[in-house]
């Protein structure tokens, strides 16, 4: 279909992306995927990551997605019936997703600089097979989420 697919980006604060898109490129669990209008009908899971949004008009949208779930409906119900006539009906449920644009750069730079500096704080003689404390574990994750913020704002490393 010339105009695209239904696309809608949400999270439980709110909805990110309401819009018709060309195309939306993300990854699953079971890898990098592209979806177009037609494509075949699907729930997936999805791992942290950055969304690209190639809407019918504009510029694409980056965002950063920590993970959630992607649902593909192109069943015979939404046969040119869906919202704005279009027969695919793509929805994207994050618990927490950014714009990249609204990503304010300076705060994930520092997030991410007190993440590595707590794990690196942590014991410097201990083996790569040695498991990480709980707040270790917690601070691994801090670091990944702000580098993730950092990559979809297209920052470089300061």
């Amino acid at each position: 279909m010339a105009d695209g697919f239904a696309l809608e980006v949400v999270t439980p604060d709110r909805l990110l992306v309401d819009a018709p898109a060309a195309a939306l490129v993300l990854r699953t669990t079971e890898g990098d995927m592209t979806v177009l209008d037609g494509h075949t009908s699907l729930v997936a899971a999805l791992v942290p990551g950055i969304v690209r949004v190639d809407p019918v008009e504009g510029e694409p949208v980056r965002l950063a997605v920590h993970g959630g779930f992607l649902q593909v409906d192109t069943s015979p119900a939404n046969g040119g019936d869906g919202p704005a006539g279009l027969a695919t009906k793509v929805t994207l449920l994050a618990g927490i997703a950014e714009l990249a644009d609204e990503i304010d750069v300076e705060r994930a730079r520092r997030a991410r600089e007190a993440a590595a500096e707590h794990i690196g704080g942590g014991h410097p003689d201990r083996s790569d097979d040695e498991k990480l404390s709980v707040e270790e574990e917690a601070a691994a994750g801090e670091l990944a989420r702000a580098e993730l913020r950092l990559e979809a704002a297209g920052a470089t490393p300061a």
